[in-house]
């Protein structure tokens, strides 16, 4: 019994030696959230991913088309659908980072129906550096999807850069 409390102690130690300098100052490096898909409401997140926090998030479905949805935008290749059958979905996030280190936050949104089921995915990576700042996730989607969603799973990553 004495050796496996000798061993205990000893892995302890070996853990907590191998975390990065802080780490424990940083809080977690992730964050998940599942929230219910509404348009137009500020809906409180309260997350901190190292020390990044983002406080709200607002999910829009703006109007208009972009680039992508014009001639020049066919030219170039990004065509696509057009805006009867293309929508688009803007997380728009509170995020603020204190200190002057750049932290790369990863926002990952999956949209969901009732039953739970992936409709799709929208990814993507900002990095934050002694700034407040309004970070938006854009997403392309199918118009006739839309009244599928149910919710969505909200999930942040933070990585020191």
């Amino acid at each position: 019994m004495r050796k496996l409390m000798i061993l205990g102690v000893f892995c302890l130690t070996v853990l907590a030696a191998a975390l990065p300098a802080g780490a424990e100052d940083e809080g977690s490096l992730r964050f998940e959230k599942t929230i219910s898909y509404r348009t137009g409401k500020l809906i409180d997140l309260g997350a901190k991913v190292g020390p990044v926090r983002v406080a709200k998030v607002e999910l829009s479905e703006p109007k208009g088309g972009s680039v992508k949805d014009s001639i020049v935008g066919r030219i170039r290749g990004g065509g696509g659908g057009s805006a009867e059958t293309q929508s688009t979905i803007r997380a728009s996030f509170d995020a603020e980072n204190p200190q002057d280190e750049e932290w790369v936050v990863t926002f990952t949104l999956d949209f969901l129906d009732k039953n739970g089921k992936l409709i799709d995915r929208a990814v993507k990576s900002q990095g934050l550096e002694g700034e407040a700042k309004v970070v938006q996730v854009d997403h392309s989607i199918l118009t006739y999807v839309l009244p599928m969603i149910d919710r969505v799973e909200v999930r942040l990553e933070a990585r020191l850069d």
